[in-house]
Formats: C-alpha cells, structure tokens, sequence
C-alpha cells in the first residue's frame, strides 16, 4: 500500500500580542476607529459597530493610563459622531436616547477641556457638541400622544436657548485660543523667512534615519523637554484625531501640527454666528416676548456684529486679496459666509417683528436686503474711473440660498396669512419662484429636500384664504403630491453616500406619507391602506401626521387615518 502523504498543516490565525505600553493600548483603538472611518460613507451601522469597539478601546486605554489625553480625546470625538450618524435606535441600548447620547458626549468634551484647557480642538468639538444638544431640544417632539402644553413648550425652548449660550461661550473661548495660535504662527512663518537657505543633503545638522526620516538633534530641545510622547495633532471642519508617537534610544521626533489659518478662524467664527441665527430662530409669534427682552437683543446683537465685522466678512474679504483660495474653492467660502450674514439678518428680522419693534413691510424688506449681491470689497478706481477687483456675491447663483430665501418668505406668509392674505400669497409665490431656480442649481443629492421643499411650500400656498389659492386649491394639492413624488425617484441618485442617505431616507418617508395623506383627502381608499403598509414605521407615519396637522396643513381627521 503507497504510503499516505501527510496532511496540510493546519493554518491558524495568529494571536496578536496583548498590548502592554500606553502607546500600544491606543494603537488598538485607532486601527478600531479607522476600520469605522473605511466603513463610513458605504456601510453606516458596521462603521458604527467599529467606534463602540474603539470607543470600549479607548475607556481601556484610561483605565490603565487615566493621564492620557489622546485616548480621552478620541473617545469624546467618537461620542459625539455617533449622535451625528444616521443611525437606527435599535443600533442602541433601550435605555439610550438621543439626549442622553448627546449630555454623555458633553460630558466626555469637558473631561477633555478639563485636562487641557487651551486646546482649540477640544473647544470647537465641545461647542459643537452644545449646539446638537440645543437644536435636539428646539425641534419639538412629536414622538408620543402627549400635547404639549404652552409652559412645556416654553421650558424647552428655554432649555435649547441655554444650551445655545454655552455652546457659543465655548467657541468664543475658542476663537480666542485659535487667534494666539494664528498670531504665533505668522511669527513662526516669519522667523523662518529670516533663516538661511540650508542644503538637505547635508545631514550634520539634522540627522537621518534609516527609513528616510529626519531626527532632530537634541539642541533643537530646550532643556527639560524629555523623551515624552510627541502628540500629532490634525483638525478637520468640526472633529480631529489625535495618535501618539513614541520615543525609541533617546531619539527626539518632529511632530507636525497643522497651522492655524485665517479659514480656521473663519470656521469657528461661522459657527459662532450661526448658534446666534440658531437663537433667534427659537422665537415663535407666542414666545418671542417671553424668551426675548429688548435688552437681551440689543446684547446679541452687539456680539453678532463683532463676529460678522471683526472676523466673518472681513477674513471673506481678504481669501480673494491675499490669495489665500482660488476658483470654486474661494467662491464657496465666500457664499458661505455672506449666507450665514443673510440668515443671521434674516432671523433678527423675524424676532423683530414677533416682538414689535418693526412692521411686516420692513420685515419682507429686510429679508431682501438681506439676500442681495453683496459686495465683499471695492476694488480701485483707475484714472478712467473704472472699479477693478471688486468682489461681489450674488446668492442667486447658490441653491442652498435660494431654498433659504424661500424659507425666510415661506415664513413671512405663514405669520401674515391671517392679517394680509394677499401679501402672504406674494410671498409665497416668490418662494415658489426661488425654490423652482433651485431644483436647477441644486446637485443631485440636494435634489430630494428641494422637491419635499416645493411639495410643502404648495400646501402652504392651498391654506392661504385667498381667492386664487381656493380656486386653485385642488390643483396646489395636486402639484405638492407631483413633488413628493418626485422625492422618492430623485432619492434612487447614486451620487448620494451612505451618511447622506440617513438623511434622504428620512425625507423619502416624510414625503410618502404626505402624498398618501393628500390622495386620502381626494377620497382614494387605497391610499389609506397604503400608508399602512408603505413600508414607513407606523410610529414615524404618526410623528409625520402629527407635525403635518401642526403646521396646519392637514386636518385632525387624519390622526384616524394613523390610528
């Protein structure tokens, strides 16, 4: 008998090492948490299963090195992406809620402020972190049967307002944080613009090692700086990263730190405005009186105005005069900040006339200053008396300030509909009119929120009392259902991520329960059936229902419809 071969060996994965050093605790969370980012914008449940594996990681890591900042950190970071990720509530414990996720991940931002005070990157997180907590309390809920009285409501718009507050008091913090880092930085830049050219082949003075990096020689060090972990810090728009490095045989590393720019300042000077626009929005024609005093504006905004003509137009100003951006880039930036200006106005507006400090006249007249071409700077005049240079921002050409302007007449209509219907039904058309050039602008992932848009702006339009929208009334219906539908097919564009499409499906699902609700007041007995079994939560067709009828543009017969 032919002897047998001996079979394969036997293919075992290896185990990896436990990690021992504090560098290497936090190597194992940092692969966890780029293994969530890989995941990200395809997969949004498996990348948030891979940060709750690193953020258990990094709580390990402070376990056993409670001094480490990096760990402590990203940990509060990734807190807060998963209140930001569209996630499902199933993906949570039962007892976690949207609230308790957000008050958790401020906490974890002020251990972090506790621990370095001065960190530009913690502060603009943790003020981030403050404004989702305030705009979760300014949405009202309309989760459960409970109605909620006029004091609740009142408490929590206060609560949103003070939420608001302290986030902009932490990014005031911030901005000043940043300026000391801008001003250290031009001297820095400055510095190095006074030292002579250096040959990089001569490696005397800075020594070379052998995987091509460069070692700094330990004069470079003032005295006392020890062989501690050098800390690598990056800084996106509205999070950063931090991993350590350690040091091996006395050798001392460069760390790179990103530098603080004039756009970073510009960042969190739009965010800071943008919580004061968020502060004024809480008002409402019943609560304007009681969350606001004459005294409490006038000090926003003085505030406001220190952030808009100190920091926001006057950085916009100068991307384009010192070169600082070029093309779509500079042009972004500068609709970006001239459209955070607009809002702003446009909202103390608003407040302005719940309060009665200005009539509906000079309340539709502000919001079109608001949103005219804007002039950045004036250029130079030549000898012939021709403008060179000038910078102008025309906010017709951007979708996003179309649909806003469109929200800011949809409201004016709103509030006046009762007292001058004719002026509302105007205004209502020029919103109209906005959203319709911004179905053309908007790219095709902005395409579902313009058209869910434009079907609730023509069921705002069907309730104004006035002759032309009664007469029309059907028909106003009729279209809102025509873009609701269109909700749903322009949703199926593949140009729109994973994250987005969080977002996009909660639109979808507004906007079929919507076109069921309209062809179930035309009489359809299919559509009712349908809405049940549309494929949307019931407990999401109800909150829909139930905003719907709050916003006046269904009646309370459709609450049986739901059950």
């Amino acid at each position: 008998m032919p002897k047998r071969p001996h079979p394969p060996p036997t293919r075992r994965k290896k185990t990896p090492k436990a990690p021992e050093t504090a560098d290497e605790y936090l190597a194992v969370a940092v692969d966890l948490e780029e293994s969530g980012e890989r995941w990200r914008s395809g997969d949004v449940a498996k990348s948030g299963r891979f940060f709750l594996q690193a953020i258990t990681a990094y709580e390990t890591t402070l376990a056993r090195y409670p001094n480490n900042f990096d760990a402590r950190y990203n940990r509060a970071r990734l807190l807060y992406t998963l209140t930001q990720l569209p996630l499902p509530s199933t993906f949570f414990p039962p007892t976690s809620t949207p609230e308790s996720r957000l008050i958790t991940a401020i906490q974890a931002h002020k251990e972090c402020n506790d621990q370095e005070p001065d960190s530009s990157d913690v502060l603009f997180n943790y003020g981030q972190t403050l404004a989702s907590l305030a705009e979760l309390y300014a949405n009202k809920s309309f989760d459960t049967d409970d109605v909620e009285t006029a004091d609740q409501e009142l408490q929590r718009l206060t609560q949103a307002k003070a939420a608001f507050e302290n986030s902009w008091e932490v990014l005031k913090q911030c901005l000043a944080v940043q300026e000391e880092e801008f001003k250290s930085t031009l001297a820095q830049s400055q510095a190095f613009n006074g030292v002579e050219d250096y040959d990089p082949a001569d490696t005397d003075a800075m020594g070379e090692e052998p995987d091509g990096g460069v070692r700094l020689p330990s004069d470079s060090f003032p005295s006392g700086s020890g062989n501690g972990n050098d800390t690598a810090r990056r800084r996106n728009s509205t999070a950063s990263s931090h991993s350590s490095s350690s040091s091996l045989n006395n050798t001392q590393w460069a760390a790179i730190v990103e530098p603080t720019t004039k756009l970073t300042l510009l960042d969190t000077a739009l965010a800071m405005l943008e919580v004061h626009t968020n502060i004024l929005s809480l008002a409402t024609p019943l609560t304007a009186s009681k969350l606001f005093s004459q005294q409490y504006i006038e000090q926003l905004t003085g505030t406001a105005r220190v952030t808009i003509e100190e920091y926001i137009l006057p950085i916009a100003a100068s991307l384009h005069s010192e070169n600082i951006l070029e093309g779509e880039e500079l042009s972004e930036h500068e609709t970006e900040a001239v459209l955070h200006h607009a809002n702003y106005l446009t909202g103390l507006a608003e407040v302005k006339y719940y309060l009665g400090f200005v009539d509906m006249s000079v309340w539709e007249q502000e919001v079109k200053n608001a949103f005219a071409k804007y002039c950045l700077f004036a250029g130079n005049a030549d000898n012939d008396g021709n403008t060179n240079n000038t910078r102008m921002v025309d906010l017709s050409t951007s979708w996003m300030a179309l649909c806003d302007l469109s929200t800011a007449y949809t409201t004016i209509a709103t509030a006046i509909a009762a007292q001058d219907p004719s002026r509302a039904w105007r205004l209502a058309g020029l919103a109209s009119k906005g959203l319709a050039e911004a179905t053309k602008l908007a790219p095709e992932k902005g395409k579902p929120e313009v058209y869910l848009a434009r079907g609730n702006l023509e069921l705002v339009r069907s309730r104004i009392p006035v002759e032309a929208a009664e007469g029309s009334r059907g028909l106003l219906r009729k279209n809102a259902g025509v873009y609701y539908r269109g909700v749903v097919t322009a949703s199926t564009s593949g140009m729109i991520g994973a994250v987005e499409g969080g977002r996009v499906k909660e639109v979808v699902e507004e906007a079929k329960v919507k076109e069921m609700l309209i062809r179930v007041e035309v009489g359809d007995a299919a559509a009712g059936k349908e809405l049940v079994g549309s494929g949307v939560e019931a407990a999401t067709v109800r909150r829909i229902v139930r905003a719907a009828i709050d916003e006046g543009v269904f009646g309370n017969s459709m609450l049986e419809i739901v059950g």
